[in-house]
């Protein structure tokens, strides 16, 4: 951390006599405190009249975020309240789960901080602006310059930072009504593989091998002059491997040697989301493009602007766009019969015998350090004879209840009440495991027929792992309206601090104080604050607001 001698060359003792510079925060208060027709313009103009041998330069907080690089290590920042006060609130964030302790965070409306990157040294001041937040850095001329010019300095670091924000790392970019980067959805990702996935060998083999296939020949569709692009749709019941598949080929695209992207589509009702999906995807070219459910996001509402957006006049060369759905009867001809949208159709249908013992030795081999539990080979053939028309996603019920039923009976010397009629004949009858999952089988056999049972299935048929914020983050928003992380949509900017467990950190961690490695879109388009803001006639005044 920088010393408070590293500042003194840019806030000079005053000479003898002299008046000290108020700080700014009198005007600021004065600014805010009646009629104001533009904040900005003034607190520019007062820095300027304080300062009047620095470069001021104003830089927008959802653009590149200071105290968020130096959060992350790269710079070094410091409170300064010896000149100017701080204006901020504090409140109690709770824990993201259950039995956590939370902890107190301060959301930041005013503040001036001592700023060092390397071995240059700022002034900087975060200040909200309505509900957009500002960050003024102070910095003294070199060269050529002069204090109404650009400062050289001050463009390094916001070159730095921005090329530090659109660093590729691998995550996966989810659309929820707008973009986000989530790292913590990767890391489910990169556990599925291949080898976890049950199929017909035949499909699994071009499943593997489309995808890899089609993003290494860009010069073969160039050469026959056709678009580089392709459309998968996955169909079939619930709970049979589609999402498996899907998350097990984003793995393998991601881990490329040159990496592609994957984009999954979580909700887009209205038409300008589909505007926005379709945008992002050719900015990220080679990129997959998922749409699970698809039939819950081509709607009648959005069919044609889908359609236009795939077959328009904009260029979707190294778009795959990869589709799932359970019910393929249901979909918009345009989508299921029309080759030039989805040209391959793979079928997940209920595992058949093979493939429900091979499942059944999956588990097998993730209980094979389980000396309690006695699974021997011959279980897994006898365990998909009695499994006929289940699911996979009911195969995976079955087995979690019969682990969980074991673990609660574990030690009890009942077990013949778990035993089914009919079992004296039975030569496995004598293994636990195996009376214990009959009786399962036929509880979920039951719940198949049953108009109000539960889809089991429901869990495995959608990503699911992107997490928002907990109940109590979402009842602190009101209080804590933290500007999220390079997001669009963005509310007055705070600079968070914590006490309690682990070091103070400062800037925009997203969403208010977000707990997950979930991140923004790394870049936000760059708007003049000209054209952010809009004029309006209030009681005879014009005033400029966002």
């Amino acid at each position: 951390m920088a010393s408070s001698d590293d500042f003194t060359f840019i806030e000079p003792e005053a000479p003898l006599g002299s008046k000290p510079a108020k700080p700014l925060f009198g005007n600021y208060h004065e600014f805010t405190s009646g009629k104001t027709t533009d904040l900005d313009v003034q607190i520019v103009t007062a820095l300027r009249g304080k300062h009047p041998e620095l470069i001021v330069t104003t830089v927008p907080g959802n653009n590149v975020n200071l105290l968020q690089f130096a959060a992350a290590g790269y710079a070094q920042v410091e409170l300064d309240t010896e000149n100017e006060p701080v204006l901020s609130w504090r409140g109690f964030i709770g824990p993201s789960h259950r039995g956590g302790s939370g902890y107190l965070a301060d959301s930041t409306f005013f503040a001036r901080y001592n700023y060092t990157w390397g071995a240059e040294n700022f002034i900087l001041y975060v200040i909200s602006v309505g509900y957009s937040r500002l960050q003024y850095i102070l910095k003294e001329p070199k060269g050529g310059e002069n204090p109404l010019s650009h400062s050289s300095a001050v463009d390094a670091l916001l070159s730095t930072i921005g090329a530090w924000l659109i660093k590729e790392v691998p995550a996966i970019y989810v659309y929820d009504g707008y973009w986000t980067r989530s790292t913590k959805l990767w890391e489910e990702v990169k556990k599925a593989k291949w080898d976890d996935v049950i199929l017909d060998p035949k499909m699994k083999k071009a499943l593997t091998q489309v995808a890899s296939k089609f993003f290494d020949s860009k010069a073969i569709y160039e050469e026959y002059g056709v678009p580089w692009k392709r459309g998968l749709i996955f169909h079939g019941p619930v709970g049979n491997g589609k999402t498996i598949s899907l998350k097990a080929l984003m793995h393998t695209l991601q881990e490329r040697k040159s990496p592609v992207v994957t984009l999954y589509v979580k909700s887009a009702p209205y038409p300008g989301h589909i505007r926005a999906v379709f945008q992002m995807a050719r900015s990220m070219t080679p990129c997959m493009l998922v749409l699970e459910d698809i039939d819950t996001i081509v709607t009648s509402n959005t069919r044609s602007y889908f359609f236009n957006e795939v077959d328009g006049l904009e260029n979707n060369d190294g778009i795959l766009m990869v589709a799932t759905t359970n019910y393929l009867e249901r979909l918009d001809p345009g989508l299921s019969k029309r080759p030039s949208r989805f040209d391959r159709k793979y079928l997940f249908p209920l595992p058949d015998k093979g493939e429900r013992s091979l499942y059944a030795q999956y588990w097998r081999n993730k209980l094979k350090n389980k000396k309690e539990i006695e699974f021997p080979g011959k279980l897994c053939d006898a365990m998909a004879d009695i499994t006929d028309d289940f699911s996979f996603a009911y195969m995976k019920e079955a087995f979690v209840a019969t682990l969980l039923d074991l673990a609660r009976n574990h030690g009890d010397d009942s077990d013949d009440e778990d035993a089914p009629d009919g079992d004296d004949d039975d030569p496995l009858a004598k293994y636990e495991l195996w009376r214990v999952f009959k009786s399962q089988v036929k509880i979920l056999r039951s719940e198949m027929g049953s108009e109000t049972s539960v889809d089991v299935g429901s869990s495995a048929a959608s990503l699911g792992l992107y997490e928002g914020l907990s109940i109590e983050q979402e009842e602190m928003v009101p209080l804590l309206n933290t500007m999220k992380l390079q997001g669009a949509h963005s509310r007055a900017g705070k600079a968070v601090s914590l006490t309690g467990a682990g070091e103070p950190h400062c800037g925009d961690l997203g969403g208010p104080f977000a707990q997950n490695a979930s991140v923004f879109s790394p870049m936000v388009d760059f708007r003049t604050l000209g054209q952010s803001k809009i004029s309006r006639l209030s009681d005879g005044v014009w005033e400029w607001g966002p």
